[in-house]
Parts: C-alpha cells; structure tokens; sequence
C-alpha cells in the first residue's frame, strides 16, 4: 500500500533526503506583509483530504485559518518512527499556544493500528484518505511543514528532525503570535 499512496517516496528512498532548513527553524528569510520575517515555501493546497484514525474523512480546508503543524509519516519508516517521541514533546510545550498538529500517516489503517498498540503515543493521528497535493513538495519520508494562519509554508522539513528543542518552540511559537 505505501508504494500505491506514495510512489514518488518508495523511487526516492529515505536514504540522502536533503534537508531543507539546516537548523529546522532557520533559512534565508522575507518579510511578509505582516512586517513578520518568514520565509514562505509556497502556499498550502487545503483540497487533501484526511480522516482521524477515530473518525470522518475531513478537508484541510476545515482548518484553514489556524497554525498547522504537519507530519506525514509511515509505520514502515524508520526516521519517522525515531522522531515522534520528540514531536509528543513538542506538541506537549505547545499545549497552551494556538497551533494544531496533524499527524498523517501515508500507511494503511490496519498497519497504523498496528504500529500504535507498540507504540501508544499522545498525538493526533491521521489517515490519508487521498495523497498528499503536489503543492507541500512531498520528497520522501518523513516531512514536516508548518503552515501559518494565512496558509503559507513556513516550514518545509524533509527528514528526521528532533522536534523538542528549545529555538524549534520558540519558532513555532512566534508563527503563532503573527496574526
């Protein structure tokens, strides 16, 4: 099924995936009409569709307007695997600022299921109901992006990251306060 959902990730394998923005929160930045200094990856496609693992298919567009934390993964994915401890962190520091993370997994239900009994972890999981738009740039697995409230990319990570670091929650945190 992963080859199916994903096969520009399973041609391009996780092994080189270049990384996006050397420090995670950091590259060469443009101040946006806000006066913020962003940079901006391009702008979020609100037409994929979604469904928690607990629920309905629902529409990116639903949560158009808000800070959204975005993190496509697979149960198969070692890198994606190592990082999510870290993302629970993250996401328990954010628990008072206004951002929504969407944990998508590019995997079969059953194998997510699966994955979750061995490791239960407190995050919002997701199921893609159809593949991600080419507008996030999807290169392999994982990837993150942050999109902010006017629904541009302001951050585009391709591979592993360590989620939990202090200037990471600080960067997610001044997104957050734009607006």
């Amino acid at each position: 099924m992963k080859g199916r959902i994903h096969p520009r990730v399973r041609r391009a394998g996780l092994g080189g995936l270049a990384v996006v923005l050397g420090s995670l929160c950091c590259a060469s930045s443009s101040t946006a009409q806000d006066g913020s200094d962003l940079t901006f990856y391009g702008e979020a496609d609100f037409g994929w569709t979604i469904r928690p693992l607990h629920g309905e298919p629902i529409e990116l567009e639903a949560f158009r307007g808000e800070v959204l934390l975005i993190n496509l993964w697979a149960s198969w994915c070692t890198p994606c695997v190592r990082e999510m401890g870290s993302l629970e962190r993250l996401r328990e520091r954010l628990a008072d600022a206004d951002v929504r993370f969407l944990i998508v997994a590019a995997d079969d239900e059953r194998a997510v299921r699966r994955h979750l009994r061995r490791y239960p972890y407190d995050l919002p999981i997701y199921l893609e109901v159809d593949r991600i738009p080419d507008a996030f740039g999807l290169r392999g697995l994982p990837t993150s992006w942050l999109v902010d409230r006017e629904g541009r990319i302001v951050l585009l990570r391709h591979g592993e990251a360590v989620w939990d670091r202090p200037e990471v929650e600080a960067f997610v945190r001044s997104v957050v306060s734009v607006g």
